[in-house]
């Protein structure tokens, strides 16, 4: 395995022997005549403190109410994620059984969702993943009580088909996650065998959720047929260009395929032989396009990989290590990028920065590529390969904020281009997007957004209420949109004030939380909608609370 340090003195003994002057070394011989001065930080995520851990359990608490009250109601599936209705053979089910099973699962759910909620600020990748546990523990305990009360097991089977299709996937992407805690690996074995029990219990089998699954490979194909457009304009000059065209018309219809199988309520089986079959043809497929080094390309093949997982996710396939070929294709890209910056750096352009340790810098962030390129040639892990990535991220930091100082739009441009070639190399790698990415103003634009939706929805149930009560619930809804679009005002100012957005964030939770409470009275036809749109805001909260902690 490549250490920091042993990259790093070979690096610099490397630059010793050089006798030629290339863009690179002509950049650090004009940096080393400037008097430097400087030191490294760094920062680390602190744990929340106890005001922090109340408030976000509070949310955690007002998502499994709202989601609660979305599912306490009989159950009445529709549309592709229906469950097929099970062909029972009653004398085979155990009622008993089916009790203890499904009481132990909701228990481990329930544990699983405050343990997830205690390692949410150390392991990055588990925020996400949160309400979807909330939502099976909130229908595995509505369940585990209708059981408790009911021996219709045409009903229970029915209704379980449902959690076992959330189940299936949150259990897949939970597994992904780097750095999970034992106790909350433990609580998912523990589900995944429950989950398997039951389903042979209830002579259920595995159900897919065919919607989402349906979504998604239609997004998949519309990647491709754009990616399609791109071969056939980028590429008008290659003697290839019609076959290639012709190829990807071809894996456009396998998946097209696909989607019809999922339409029919095909099989698990047939869908999974007809998916792999196209992610056969894809894969050399994209080896051939990445041949040709094109931006528009390789941001294409992105669409498509991207697609690619999320499918593999609701197929409950394993997810592949990084693809050595992809990683390969997109380091080249980012050394291009760097080697393109350093030799368009003018000397007018370098003395215009501020008095900065620039050679020791730009010596590191390069030395880092170099160690991620050396990675990828010795065909290392994926675990090697994520520990290089991590020293270019960590050096980009240092070196993208000192010459985003530099008032050269072309600069700027090119600084841009190695940002996205590095998400890119994130994306092919697996890797969660740091928490401090979360884009704060789309977030508050979309609080305001539900904030509106759920004044909408309310107006017909408070026509019903009594004028005193309707008064002051309107009066809560619109002081948490005023807070909102607020907060929307702060998030624009240059420089934002951190410590203003936490103020006034903490007083957009206290207005949801008197929002939540008036809603959670209503007992009209409107409560599922309203309740539907509070999941959704209540989620949006704890995003925002994970952007500010």
């Amino acid at each position: 395995m490549y250490s920091r340090y042993h990259h790093t003195t070979n690096h610099h003994k490397k630059r010793k022997d050089m006798l030629s002057f290339g863009p690179r070394v002509l950049l650090m011989l004009v940096l080393s005549g400037f008097v430097v001065t400087g030191s490294y930080s760094s920062a680390f995520a602190q744990s929340p403190n106890d005001d922090n851990s109340k408030l976000v359990n509070d949310l955690l608490r007002l998502l499994e109410k709202s989601e609660l009250a979305t599912r306490d109601r009989e159950y009445k599936p529709s549309g592709l994620d229906m469950p097929p209705a099970p062909q029972l053979n009653l004398s085979r089910v155990n009622i008993n059984e089916v009790r203890d099973t499904l009481n132990q699962f909701a228990r481990d759910s329930s544990d699983l969702a405050i343990q997830l909620n205690r390692v949410m600020y150390q392991v990055p990748g588990v925020r996400e993943y949160v309400a979807d546990v909330l939502k099976v523990r909130a229908r595995a305990s509505i369940l585990a009580d209708r059981v408790r009360r009911t021996n219709d097991v045409s009903q229970i089977a029915a209704e379980y088909g449902e959690i076992d299709q959330l189940w299936r996937v949150v259990s897949l992407q939970l597994d992904q996650v780097r750095g999970l805690d034992r106790q909350s690996q433990n609580l998912i074995a523990s589900m995944n065998a429950a989950d398997r029990k039951l389903g042979d219990l209830l002579q259920t089998g595995p159900q897919l959720k065919r919607t989402d699954l349906l979504r998604q490979t239609s997004a998949l194909s519309n990647a491709l047929g754009i990616l399609i457009q791109d071969v056939e304009f980028e590429l008008s000059r290659e003697p290839q260009r019609l076959e290639l065209v012709r190829q990807g018309q071809e894996i456009e219809q396998r998946m097209i395929q696909v989607t019809n199988l999922i339409i029919d309520r095909q099989s698990y089986d047939s869908i999974k032989r007809e998916y792999l079959a196209f992610r056969d043809a894809w894969n050399t497929y994209a080896t051939r396009l990445r041949s040709y080094h094109n931006r528009i390309l390789s941001r294409g093949i992105q669409r498509v990989v991207q697609q690619d997982r999320s499918i593999q996710e609701l197929l409950w396939l394993p997810q592949d290590g990084a693809n050595l070929q992809e990683v390969a294709h997109l380091t080249e890209a980012l050394k291009r990028d760097v080697d393109e910056f350093y030799r368009r750096a003018t000397l007018r352009l370098l003395i215009s920065l501020p008095p900065a340790n620039y050679l020791a810098t730009s010596d590191e962030f390069y030395g880092t590529v170099e160690n991620l390129i050396d990675t990828v040639n010795h065909n290392e892990s994926s675990a090697n390969l994520i520990t290089s990535f991590q020293y270019i991220e960590s050096s980009w930091k240092d070196f993208s904020a000192m010459f985003h100082t530099v008032e050269s739009p072309a600069a700027l441009q090119l600084l841009d281009k190695v940002d996205n070639s590095i998400n890119a190399l994130r994306i092919a790698l697996r890797m969660e997007t740091p928490s401090d990415s979360i884009d704060m103003a789309k977030l508050v634009v979309a609080l305001e957004a539900q904030s509106t939706q759920l004044s909408l929805i309310a107006e017909q149930w408070l026509a019903t209420e009594s004028p005193s009560f309707r008064q002051s619930t309107q009066n809560s809804m619109r002081k948490f949109s005023n807070t909102a679009h607020e907060l929307h005002r702060i998030v624009l100012m240059q420089p934002v004030s951190m410590s203003l957005v936490r103020s006034k964030s903490n007083e957009l939770f206290e207005n949801w939380f008197q929002v939540h409470e008036k809603i959670s009275r209503c007992e009209t036809h409107e409560k599922y909608q309203l309740q539907e749109t509070a999941v959704r805001i209540t989620q949006m909260l704890m995003d925002l609370r994970y952007a500010t902690k």
